[in-house]
């Protein structure tokens, strides 16, 4: 598995556990933080229910390396709330070993619109 696909699963994963709501997974795994969480969760309420797109073929995920090399951004756009689709993207930062052979860290960074 290349890296940008492991990146993909491990963004594919945090974003499962953000819909069912683990977001004590998410800290325990240092995944999200507390000042995330809290801004996570405000976006949330006032966007409606956090929903799977209706099928894995609308999950899509980007992945991007950073030109200084320092690491990778993944992103999710856009973000189904109720059932329907939103203009909110979900932003995670991942780093990788100096081989870029496996993830060293993953953790939800923002959403934005």
């Amino acid at each position: 598995m290349t890296i940008e696909e492991q990146i993909r699963q491990l963004t594919k994963e945090a974003f499962v556990d953000l819909v069912h709501l683990r977001y004590d997974k998410l800290k325990k795994e240092n995944k999200l933080n507390e000042e995330t969480e809290n801004f996570l969760k405000e976006v949330f309420q006032e966007q409606g229910i956090l929903s799977l797109p209706p099928s894995n073929e609308e999950m899509d995920i980007d992945v991007y390396e950073y030109n200084d090399n320092s690491g990778f951004c993944a992103e999710i756009r856009y973000l189904w709330f109720d059932d329907e689709e939103s203009p909110i993207v979900l932003f995670c930062q991942a780093k990788a070993d100096e081989e870029r052979t496996r993830v060293t860290e993953f953790y939800i960074e923002t959403l934005d619109a």
